[in-house]
């Protein structure tokens, strides 16, 4: 049997038995690798969490990569083989104060306490017993468990197995005594609802700093499950509209006899059932923000309705005679290519234009699978909030995550781990507890393709022509989308017309959209 030992310089070492595809990540810091063992069981090939290569292990190798050894050797199973498993993210609340003022945070992931080196917290204290007590999350609060110690667990002078913790409470055990104090440290600048460290997060991030303060329209794209609300969210917190109301409409979801009364509100008597007067979601929106979504399914009808509010900032309630004055911000969403049904002549050019001075992409989840583990953790800590299960990702069940596209995105990604939470019996989902959808046996690692090493960087013209004009996989292999490919490669058509400096290439779409 093949064995991983994974050492974080000289503080922690684990050991992992390769019985299959295992995800490997020492701390918060640091993204995850996938360890693929060969199918006669003889080597391990290292990737990253985006299937690229990071180097192959053999039975006496070592890799060295951040601070971080693997090595690989032949052995079986003992009792000391750890499970390496991703680490909650710590999130401020309580904390405990040693003595010295040292200070441990209370997050989602537990703590235990006690003189083992291998304890979370340990303590040089002779009255302490190996694994003295356990600190743990318990629907929304913080339980402090007595692991069976010698001298046992004392919360305010009496000795007791668990007691929930408040602030200024204290714990003792042996000879240490831990107050509980309220962790009053700031978010760190910066912070941010959208969790993930992916390159592609960092700049939608950034996109969201860039244009929160902007008093423009912005479009939010991206496909269906990935945050795009939780984008327009952000967005509305962090412009100078944040005190003024948050509206949100879905224009799928309403029927379009009823969609502009919706939208502009209605009269008494305005039509059949109107009983009374009604605002509509732009006057509730007045001084804050109003999104938007599935803006792509609203009637052809209703646009140069909404185009003229956009315009004016003037609204008329259906059977209504005199003009409403408002104030609002509009973002909007779609998972279809706008751009796309203005040329198909399913919505309005100028309407197009006048939503989308601002544009954002929300990648897919595929695109950010090194943020999978952190986004695992972060639902896993609101399932617990929600249904008080507290549950950890397996390494195994994290590699299976990582095996799998999503594409329902992260709420896919969140209905799995629902599902989970409830048929694991633990507090440890293993890989049989994921129900996901098979399409074949995935014994092989994927294969990504990259940009070509024959091409200058971002000659977007010039990959299309690598490809052999196939659009759909020059825009994989850039990272873009279709429209922004195709848009980009334009651009660099149109220059090279104008300045003389190259041939434009013929674009062709051999294969379908997906």
């Amino acid at each position: 049997m093949l064995l991983l030992t994974v050492r974080d310089g000289a503080t922690r070492t684990m050991v992992r038995c390769v019985d299959g595809p295992v995800c490997v990540q020492v701390s918060e810091r640091d993204d995850p690798w996938l360890a693929w063992p060969d199918d006669d069981g003889r080597a391990v090939t290292v990737l990253t969490a985006l299937h690229e290569p990071v180097g192959r292990l053999a039975p006496g190798d070592a890799l060295m990569r951040g601070g971080v050894t693997l090595s690989l050797d032949r052995g079986t199973r003992r009792d000391d083989t750890d499970r390496i498993v991703a680490l909650r993210r710590r999130r401020p609340g309580l904390c405990l104060v040693a003595g010295g003022g040292r200070r441990h945070i209370l997050g989602v992931r537990p703590l235990v306490l006690g003189t083992d080196p291998q304890c979370d917290v340990v303590l040089a204290d002779g009255a302490v017993s190996a694994r003295h007590c356990l600190v743990r999350p318990h629907r929304g609060q913080w339980l402090a468990q007595d692991l069976g110690s010698t001298n046992g667990l004392w919360v305010g002078g009496a000795r007791v197995p668990a007691a929930l913790l408040a602030p200024g409470m204290t714990l003792t055990l042996g000879r240490t005594t831990l107050a509980v104090e309220p962790e009053t440290a700031p978010e760190p600048s910066g912070h941010h609802a959208i969790v993930g460290r992916s390159p592609a997060v960092l700049a939608l991030r950034e996109h969201i700093e860039r244009y929160a303060r902007a008093p423009y329209p912005v479009l939010i794209e991206g496909e269906s499950g990935c945050g795009k609300e939780l984008v327009a969210r952000e967005l509305h917190a962090r412009s100078p509209r944040a005190q003024g109301p948050w509206v949100a409409l879905n224009c799928g979801a309403i029927a379009p006899e009823l969609i502009e009364s919706e939208l502009f509100g209605h009269e008494k008597g305005a039509f059949t059932g109107s009983t009374g007067r009604r605002r509509g979601v732009f006057e509730e929106a007045h001084g804050g923000t109003l999104f938007l979504d599935e803006l792509g399914e609203l009637p052809m009808p209703l646009q140069p309705k909404l185009l003229r509010v956009l315009e004016t900032g003037e609204l008329r309630r259906v059977g209504g005679e005199g003009a409403q004055k408002v104030d609002v911000r509009v973002l909007s969403a779609t998972l279809r290519d706008l751009r796309a049904r203005v040329d198909e002549g399913l919505f309005r050019e100028d309407l197009y234009f006048r939503l989308a001075d601002l544009r954002v992409r929300v990648p897919p989840l595929r695109e950010r699978r090194a943020d999978l583990p952190l986004l695992a953790e972060h639902l896993l800590a609101r399932i617990e909030l929600e249904t008080g299960h507290y549950r950890i990702l397996e390494d195994q069940a994290l590699a299976k995550l990582l095996r799998y596209p999503f594409p329902g995105n992260v709420r896919e990604l969140l209905s799995v781990l629902k599902r989970a939470a409830y048929v694991s019996q633990g507090t440890r989902i293993g890989p049989e507890h994921l129900e996901l959808p098979t399409s074949g046996p995935a014994t092989k690692p994927p294969v990504v393709e990259r940009w070509p090493r024959s091409l200058p960087p971002g000659d977007l013209a010039g990959l299309l022509r690598w490809c052999e004009g196939n659009i759909s996989r020059a825009a994989q292999i850039a990272g873009l989308a279709r429209s922004t490919f195709r848009e980009r490669v334009a651009r660099q058509q149109q220059r090279a017309l104008t300045g003389g400096s190259g041939v434009p290439t013929v674009c062709t779409d051999d294969d379908p959209d997906p």
